[in-house]
């Protein structure tokens, strides 16, 4: 039989993640992210063009905060000369500029495109007047990190922030309506991070099994196989000489890193942690950033790894991004966090009970995020987010009787790589034999993919299957692809809780330890991110700036495919509701990697009439 696919005790499974209940007040000025699930029905009502059933969110009002508790909140900022910018990231990625791939560095980026100084002068001055204290500045100047009361904040804002409790028993804090500006900050403050400590951004869901004899699903050497990495890390690329950052709201065990390079002869270092704003927490569920670094570990294995731990907050993902990118010590981000995009720019859609939490979302957070992400792309920084594990409905990831078509955040930024899902098959011999779109109708399980309700299709966006019945003018997502399959998924060592009460035993290394096999595309970005990172110490051998961002180019590379191509085009399967095709598609974008071939495609010199814009 052909192919491979792991099987856990009781035969294959998936499971979804517990119920998160989220209520969040729009604390970024105009941004938030909507309430999770409950099991007690409520009333239909209209999303989108169906009518769903949604369920009750038990969240509890339980009065007015302490006026005289102490909030940490940051202030976005806007740039200056942002058309000047967007023309420069044109400029950096079109081949045909004699700025091509010329990044700036930092204190140019500060220079040209931070906080003017003396609107960073002024929104101190207005703070420090409302009885706040200045404890953080970006070195940009894009972001301000402040401390007061609540009531100093409440009176400056006008807003009340109340405490809450949701139905899972956590209580937070949140304001009651959305931030108003003073006079004084109007047209020099993008955003107000902090207004909550709701915890919002969870890593996007991944399939696990528990192990019934010992080391199942893929290995790093069935990875190197099925994308063909082995000739590159035969060749001596092995990720020596590069950084890659992550972002992360959870922590990990080194022990638990320990046993799996043992386990696969991995030689590397320890894992370098950053807390920001207070670090994260333990690990819980699953742990997301031990997926994150033994994906790493299996394609290359010398990277330097930076995971950034902070709070699973809106402020904190901001931060978490702000913080890995202006300390410019990374060539690569990679992303497996996300939220539903429909739900930030509809709050509508929302349930009912909360609704009041979700005042005029949608540019301010998106704003502030582009703020990060094109900073990073100027100063050469690849970027790389999951797409979503719930196929075209990602607002289902929090809540599976939502079925409004949506696509994820950040992961549709035109300014970083979304990366999707398949399911991926190797033959008896453990080449690669096919993949296809992952899709799992029965467990409403998918790649995420499809048409962002925000950002337009960029210029760089072209290729064959970009054009199709489909397309509407906006950015399509997913780019590029990656195995995602529970049923296809990544040999990885995680004796976090989850683990533990699936029954892993962190005292045995046997069949009883804690060997866990996982899916989803929090493990296909850092997958990705891992080849991007060996593609980058090609570059730095041959003297070339690093890929920086990645989209153009492989856009480029794969409307011009020869055959055999920098890509394993996936033409089966879907992703619940957009079919993989010839061609880029919406199940799976380009495909998956050939490294062997997409690497030096991605480092060959384009021909002198390429278009390639940002």
């Amino acid at each position: 039989m052909n192919g491979r696919f792991a099987r856990g005790r009781g035969g294959p499974r998936w499971m979804l993640p517990a119920a998160l209940a989220l209520a969040l007040t729009a604390s970024l000025l105009a941004g938030c992210v909507p309430a999770a699930r409950q099991a007690a029905p409520a009333r239909a009502r209209q999303s989108g063009k169906t009518a769903v059933t949604k369920p009750t969110h038990a969240i509890t009002r339980l009065g007015p905060a302490d006026p005289g508790r102490e909030l940490d909140i940051t202030i976005v900022l806007a740039g200056q000369a942002p058309g000047q910018l967007d023309q420069t990231l044109a400029a950096i990625n079109n081949p045909a500029s004699p700025e091509y791939h010329h990044y700036l560095t930092p204190d140019q980026y500060t220079q040209r495109f931070g906080a003017p100084p003396a609107a960073v002068a002024q929104v101190a001055r207005t703070l420090q007047a409302a009885g706040l204290s200045i404890t953080q500045s970006s070195s940009d100047g894009l972001l301000l990190r402040a401390r007061g009361t609540v009531a100093r904040i409440d009176a400056l804002f006008g807003v009340t922030i109340a405490n809450f409790r949701s139905s899972d028993g956590t209580a937070f804090y949140a304001a009651t309506s959305a931030p108003r500006l003073p006079t004084a900050l109007r047209g020099v403050v993008a955003g107000v991070l902090g207004l909550d400590n709701q915890r919002v951004m969870v890593p996007r869901q991944h399939a696990r099994q528990a192990q019934a004899g010992g080391q199942e699903g893929f290995t790093p050497a069935d990875l190197a196989s099925a994308y063909d990495l082995s000739a590159l890390h035969q060749g001596g690329l092995d990720g020596s000489g590069q950084t890659i950052a992550l972002a992360e709201i959870d922590t990990f065990k080194q022990a638990d890193i320990d046993t799996y390079d043992a386990a696969y002869n991995i030689t590397a270092d320890p894992v370098q942690t950053q807390d920001v704003d207070g670090g994260a927490g333990t690990p819980g569920d699953v742990s997301e950033t031990t997926l994150d670094i033994e994906v790493i570990h299996a394609i290359a294995p010398k990277a330097h790894i930076i995971a950034y731990e902070g709070a699973a907050t809106l402020q904190g993902f901001v931060d978490l991004f702000n913080q890995a990118v202006s300390a410019h010590n990374a060539q690569v981000l990679s992303i497996s966090l996300g939220v539903c995009e429909q739900l930030i720019l509809h709050p509508d859609q929302a349930p009912s009970d909360v609704q009041g939490f979700f005042d005029e979302p949608g540019p301010g957070y998106f704003a502030a995020l582009d703020t990060v992400f094109k900073q990073a792309d100027a100063q050469g920084m690849s970027i790389l987010a999951s797409s979503g594990d719930t196929g075209a409905y990602d607002c289902s990831h929090i809540d599976p009787s939502d079925h409004t078509v949506s696509t994820t955040s950040p992961a549709s930024s035109p300014y970083i790589t979304a990366v999707g899902g398949t399911a991926l098959f190797l033959n008896d011999d453990g080449t690669y034999s096919h993949e296809s779109g992952w899709e799992d109708p029965l467990e409403g399980a998918g790649g995420g993919g499809g048409l962002s309700a925000y950002y337009h299709r960029p210029t760089w966006q072209t290729g064959p299957g970009t054009s199709s019945q489909y397309s509407n003018g906006m950015r399509e997502v997913p780019d590029v692809s990656a195995n995602a399959d529970a049923l296809t998924g990544y040999a990885i060592y995680d004796s976090s809780s989850a683990g533990q009460d699936n029954g892993c035993d962190p005292t045995s290394n046997g069949p009883d330890g804690c060997w866990t096999v996982i899916g989803g595309t929090s493990a296909a970005a850092p997958l990705w991110a891992s080849i991007t990172l060996l593609g980058d110490q090609a570059a730095q051998q041959k003297k070339l700036p690093p890929l920086g961002f990645l989209n153009p180019a492989l856009y480029r590379v794969g409307g011009a495919a020869a055959s055999p191509g920098p890509y394993h085009d996936v033409t089966t399967g879907g992703n619940l509701l957009y079919p993989a095709t010839n061609g880029y598609d919406l199940s799976t974008g380009w495909g998956t990697p050939d490294g062997r071939i997409l690497i030096p495609e991605l480092l060959a010199p384009p021909t002198a009439n390429t278009q390639s814009g940002g």
